[in-house]
Order: C-alpha cells, then structure tokens, then sequence
C-alpha cells in the first residue's frame, strides 16, 4: 500500500520514533518486504531493517562491489566514466565557486578515489574514507594519499578538515544525524561540506521510473527531501550555503532523451503543453549530441523552484561557529 499523506500514515506499534526529530512515525510503504516509515511531524522517511541485517556490513563486505552482491555497484571505474564523473567532479569547482578554500579535503565514501585525484589536481590535500578493504587499497594505489578504514578512524587521526565531500552516502546510513554530527565535529570552523542525495520527493520516486534510485532498503534506508536535509545538516551544525538539482539525468542515462531547456522554451509555444520529448531524426540527434558526459550538467539546475522534481539534491553547507 502506498500513502501519500503523512495524516493518512498508518499508526503501529511497532512504528519507532524519527530518526531526525524524534516525532512519531507511520507506514508509509515496504519496498523488498522492509516497511518503510514515515515522520508525521518533520516528513523524514525510513527504513526498518531487521535486527540481523545491518546497512554498514554490506560497505565493508567487498561483495558491493562485485557482481556477486544483490544490491551493488558491479564496475565502479566504468560507472564513473559514463556518468559519476560527469555529476561530482563540477561539484568540487562549484564548492571553489561558492568560497571554499584550499587545505585538507576529505572524500567520505570514496571507494576507487576517482574524485580525490580531482581534488588533488584543484590544489587540496586529499584524504578518504572507504569501507570496502579492497576499494580502500584501489584508492590509495591510485591517488598515493591516506584511506581511512572508518570515520572513527579518520576522527582518532585528529585531523580537521577544511572540505568535505560525501556524494551519494547519506541515504545509505542508519544513523544520519549521528554520522553528521560526527563529520561536523571533523570539519574546521567554516570549513565547507558538499553531499547529494537523491530527492524523495520526486515524483518518480513511488514509482522507481526509469532507474530506480529511490526505495531501495537495504541499500538505501535514509529518504530526504529539501526539508529534511536541510534540518539534519543544521541540527549536526552547518549552514546552508547553497542547493542544487540535477533534472532528468538519470532518465536520460537510462535512454530517456529530453530537450535541451534552451530548446523547450524555444518549442512550448507550439507544443501546447504536451511533453518536450524529441524521436525520430531530432532525436538522434540530440541524443549525440548531448550524450551521458555532457548531460548531468546539461539538467542541473539552480533555480530553488525547480528543486522539487529535481532527482538528485545537491547541497553545499559551511560549519558554523568555532566548535570542536
């Protein structure tokens, strides 16, 4: 059963309070026979993971990233040639863009340290975390910097740091808030963080159309949107700085070729509302010429009103106050 409404959630016993404000949850829905809940106050969503199943085991087993695992990334360094890359990599410039500086960088979940040598290549002092032992050797083969094993082992290091990226990670973690606040306490005062996520309140999201990014426990678990990343990066002690979105990039990845914007206001006048989707010989076209590299930047977005349907939210905070 799906629900759309937090006031419709059905109430049980068995329903934990939120892990973000402590309010009481729902169900809302059970995907792969999990049910999902839903905060009647904040609106966060999450998974209920049987006590024998934990999210972070499936990290450290190095089956994620083999073929062998149900839920998992098969070809990590193909996946970020078609596409991660096109997506992370203009994320560290937009962090330079919106005043980050320079000093020691550290990519939480970085697993073959693709975008450390990035980073490195933008003048920061590279560090990583990654669970997967074998992705951890992998990145630190390929990038020569330290590869923290955890993030308590990145916090006993005693270093701080003055950027953090953690792209993809947060949905995947049982203890959002509690992971937050633990990165805060590593990131020097005004120190700035980027993250991503998809967005829960998409409206593919139910529906998991055309590459299901969404509800997929026991992978991802942690269900955000605007709001509730918003007060779980403030609550753990950052300001936002800035929210991006990426739009229609993972449908086009998955062959689902739209316009172009430019190219939709130029077309709406005479398309009365009908969906802007090219086939045939324009098609083609655009399809080569925007193809999976030049597309995720192509859909991103900027203007806080397109946030809503975004797939993926982007967002850039600063640590606030001199806390240690």
């Amino acid at each position: 059963m799906t629900l759309g409404m937090a006031d419709d959630l059905s109430a049980t016993k068995s329903s934990p309070p939120c892990k973000l404000c402590g309010g009481a949850t729902g169900q809302f829905i059970e995907r792969n026979s999990h049910p999902i809940v839903k905060c009647r106050e904040c609106g966060f969503m999450f998974a209920l993971l049987p006590p024998n199943v934990s999210a972070e085991t499936q990290y450290v087993n190095d089956s994620y990233f083999s073929a062998e695992a149900a839920h998992g990334i098969t070809d990590y360094d193909s996946l970020w040639d078609a596409l991660v890359s096109h997506m992370y990599v203009p994320r560290l410039k937009r962090m330079l863009e919106l005043g980050g500086r320079g000093g020691k960088h550290l990519d939480i979940g970085c697993a073959g340290g693709n975008l450390i040598v990035h980073a490195s290549e933008l003048g920061w002092e590279c560090y990583g975390v990654e669970l997967s032992q074998t992705m951890r050797s992998c990145a630190a083969q390929r990038t020569g910097r330290p590869i923290f094993a955890s993030l308590n082992e990145a916090r006993e290091s005693g270093l701080r740091f003055d950027s953090v990226t953690m792209f993809g990670v947060i949905e995947h973690l049982e203890d959002p808030s509690g992971t937050m606040r633990q990165v805060a306490a590593m990131t020097a005062a005004d120190g700035m963080i980027a993250l991503s996520t998809p967005n829960f309140e998409n409206p593919y999201a139910i529906s998991g159309a055309l590459i299901d990014i969404w509800f997929i426990p026991p992978e991802h678990i942690s269900y955000f949107n605007r709001s509730t990343i918003t007060g779980c990066m403030t609550e753990a002690g950052y300001r936002i700085s800035a929210m991006d979105g990426i739009f229609g990039a993972w449908r086009a990845w998955a062959g689902d070729t739209s316009f172009p914007r430019w190219l939709t206001a130029a077309l709406k006048p005479w398309r009365k509302n009908k969906r802007l989707r090219p086939g045939g010989l324009l098609g083609a076209i655009l399809k080569r010429a925007y193809g999976p590299a030049a597309r995720p930047e192509l859909y991103r977005r900027r203007d806080p009103a397109d946030l809503k349907s975004a797939e993926v939210l982007e967002i850039y905070a600063r640590r606030a106050g001199n806390e240690t």
